[in-house]
């Protein structure tokens, strides 16, 4: 079976998909069904179309694998390999491997019941924080309400949600004492941030007063009917008094109504006319009567509203300028003055931190512009920018380990369009944790950015106003991931199929090492920091080995190498010459296994012993037994997980030959004759001796290789006197007797 693609990496963001179009050939000699299993991931990811492809001998086909990804998938780089197989025993399989990548997804939301309660000053509200990504989050809470006016706290203030988890947190709302009045809801703002994920709930307070509602009715009605009795009492004695009944109304009462003039009597010249004085001469008039200015007070850096600004109007009068009426910016910065009389005026913005803006941007009275207040109708558009007195933004920032001394930088960039570089600030916090930036442009809002090596960054945004020295909350950044990798070898060669396993937060997390490709290579990803972890490596057939790790904060380790310390079988055994004598400085291989091992017989009083061990079991070996001057021998051994332990006796036969015999002369042996024995290149030479195994006159000459020999006996003067051809063979002793002539 053949495969080949063009794809070999694939990066699929979780929860969608991607396809590899495989083309096929079928190398056997039958019809075969194709189809397409996965190794690395779930088996349930992946479809192939169509699902089984029927192939002939020698035929091409294309099968489509589409692999999809859920929702929670965890983030990091996947090996898989993609194996094609049909049914036919003959055809084998064949693999495609596959790099796959899934990018970080960080999402979290978060859910409160209830979200609102109604209580005298404090409330207590559960927060479920869910990670909604595929990497786990450190995730830090932070509650907030728009005016200050309450206190919250929250507990755990920072916490670790697993892939898919959640986790609950406490938020305690504490309200300022209320004695009287209707319920006032104080809503706070919920924020968890974490890196590239933040989310965030409004929940409520709705406080109630310490006097109840009901009975504030009851003391307003009675002091209604106090006020009515008082009145009917008062007015009875104003129409039983002494004063003559009058003709005439006030010209007050003629407010609103159509111009017109009195009479000398009090008397109105026409139906409907207004007498002199109808209308009051300073103040404000009735709001469908007199006139209104509407706008909006903005901050010239960011153009946002700008609150709790004061807002005059004045008019030019002979004395001066005059003060006509005042008001306050709402917190949106927009305001509005009723009540005008009909004509001309000044508007000023002034605030305490800010300069005094005359309408629309002059600092002073004779360099502003005039509007014009037309009765019953409302001048809108008064728009005012003003400028704040610098500001300063202090606080404290703090990370998860405590004993940890990196520096954390904190960044304040403006958030408003256009900004200039030099209002962008850094500063490094103090040892304490405590920060500060001065001179900040106000009013405006600004990005703070808390970063330290080894944690995860942290931002908030701070609103500082004109002036302001401002405390900003504080703020713990959580520690950042780390991962572990590194290699698994026997000693000698990288190992595959190795299980790493380690626990975060009492959850089991493992990894294999690749048998093909980066074969003995692991990573071990989304590790929280700081934390010392245990790394356990497992293979069956291996000693399990264990490494702890420590990891400093954020801390990426690369570089673990870890050796297996062989399998757990073990092969004893002897090796023995013909003669049953113990034979040492032997050579003994075990071949068969992942990688081979050998060892050498012993010496001395335990000659010819042996032990072999690390052995992986169940394994099938071949033992090879080698030394100089010996034929070699090779016995299979079986391990299995039953009997991991075996025992092997060889014997070794020589390698050698040799050649004995007597030099003989009339039938008696002689001693003391040179005998000489050659293969045309080497030559060996030995004396006749008065003893030995043959009596007198023998010889012997041994360690001889396989082959033919010229055996020759010399006289003192080195005269051949007598000679034969012999052949040696491997592990046999020949003999060969010589005879001397005889002298005379």
């Amino acid at each position: 079976m053949k495969v080949r693609s063009t794809i070999t990496r694939l990066d699929i963001p979780p929860g969608d998909h991607a396809q590899v179009p495989l083309e096929v050939i079928n190398t056997s000699a039958v019809i075969d069904s194709i189809s397409v299993r996965v190794v690395g991931i779930d088996s349930g990811l992946i479809a192939t179309d169509p699902a089984s492809l029927p192939l002939f001998p020698d035929a091409l086909g294309e099968i489509t694998v589409t692999i999809t990804l859920p929702q929670a998938f965890p983030a990091g780089t996947y090996p898989i390999m993609l194996v094609v197989g049909g049914v036919a025993p003959e055809a084998g399989n064949a693999h495609h491997d596959l790099e796959l990548v899934v990018p970080r997804r960080a999402a979290a939301h978060l859910e409160a019941t209830p979200s609102l309660v109604r209580a005298r000053r404090k409330a207590s509200f559960r927060v479920t924080v869910h990670n909604d990504g595929n990497v786990p989050l450190q995730t830090a809470l932070r509650a907030e309400d728009a005016d200050r006016k309450v206190r919250t706290s929250v507990l755990p203030s920072t916490v670790a949600v697993p892939v898919g988890g959640q986790v609950s947190a406490t938020v305690v709302v504490r309200g300022p004492r209320q004695l009287v009045g209707a319920d006032r809801d104080r809503p706070i703002t919920l924020a968890a941030h974490a890196v590239d994920a933040d989310a965030d709930i409004v929940l409520t307070l709705r406080q109630r007063s310490t006097v109840s509602r009901g009975l504030i009715t009851v003391l307003v009605l009675l002091g209604i009917i106090a006020i009515w009795a008082l009145a009917f009492l008062i007015g009875i004695r104003q129409v039983l008094g002494v004063d003559p009944y009058a003709k005439t109304a006030p010209a007050s009462f003629f407010a609103a109504t159509g111009a017109g003039a009195a009479g000398e009597d009090g008397a109105v010249d026409g139906a409907g006319a207004t007498p002199d004085g109808a209308l009051p001469k300073e103040g404000a008039i009735a709001a469908g009567t007199g006139a209104s200015v509407t706008g909006k007070v903005t901050g010239q850096w960011d153009g946002e509203g700008v609150g709790r600004m004061s807002i005059d109007v004045l008019r030019e009068t002979r004395g001066g300028l005059k003060l006509v009426s005042s008001t306050a910016t709402l917190n949106d910065g927009t305001y509005t003055v009723a009540g005008l009389f009909p004509g001309s005026y000044l508007v000023r913005a002034r605030a305490s931190g800010y300069d005094t803006v005359w309408y629309p941007t002059a600092k002073s009275a004779t360099a502003a512009t005039t509007i014009t207040a037309v009765a019953q109708q409302a001048t809108d558009k008064v728009d005012l920018s003003v400028v704040g007195a610098p500001a300063q933004l202090t606080g404290t920032v703090r990370t998860t380990d405590a004993a940890s001394d990196v520096p954390i930088t904190v960044k304040a960039t403006p958030t408003w369009p256009g900004a200039k570089k030099s209002q962008t600030k850094t500063v490094v916090a103090q040892e304490d944790g405590t920060y500060a930036f001065t001179g900040l442009s106000a009013p405006a809002s600004y990005q703070l950015t808390f970063t330290a090596e080894g944690f995860e960054p942290t931002t908030r945004t701070e609103r500082v106003l004109g002036g302001q020295d401002r405390y900003a909350l504080d703020v713990t950044l959580g520690a950042g991931e780390g991962s572990i990798s590194g290699t698994v070898t026997d000693g000698k060669t990288p190992v595959g199929a190795v299980t790493v396993t380690t626990s975060v937060d009492g959850k089991e997390v493992s990894v294999s090492t690749p048998t093909i490709g980066q074969v003995g290579a692991f990573t071990l990803t989304n590790l929280p920091t700081p934390a010392t972890y245990v790394v356990t490596f497992t293979k069956e057939g291996f000693t399990t080995s264990t490494s702890v790790v420590d990891l400093s904060a954020g801390e990426v380790r690369t570089d673990l190498q870890v050796q297996l310390a062989g399998g757990a079988g073990t092969v004893t055994g002897r090796v023995v010459t013909a003669s049953g004598t113990g034979l040492g400085d032997v050579s003994v291989t075990a071949s068969g296994g992942s990688a081979a091992s050998s060892t050498t017989t012993l010496t001395g009083s335990s000659a010819g012993s042996f032990t072999m061990t690390g052995l992986a079991v169940p394994g099938q070996y071949t033992l090879t037994f080698a030394v100089d001057g010996y034929t070699p021998a090779s016995v299979p051994v079986v391990l299995s997980l039953a009997a991991p332990s075996g025992s092997v006796d060889v014997t070794l036969r020589s390698a050698v030959g040799s050649v004995h015999g007597r030099i003989l002369s009339g039938g008696t042996g002689v001693a003391g004759v040179s005998v000489q024995l050659t293969d045309g290149d080497a030559v060996r030479t030995t004396i006749s001796t008065a003893t030995g195994d043959f009596a007198r006159g023998s010889y012997e000459i041994d360690g001889l290789s396989s082959g033919t020999y010229t055996l020759s006996a010399l006289d003192d003067s080195g005269r051949t006197v007598a000679t034969a051809v012999v052949t040696v063979t491997a592990g046999r002793a020949l003999r060969q007797d010589l005879s001397l002539p005889e002298a005379g």
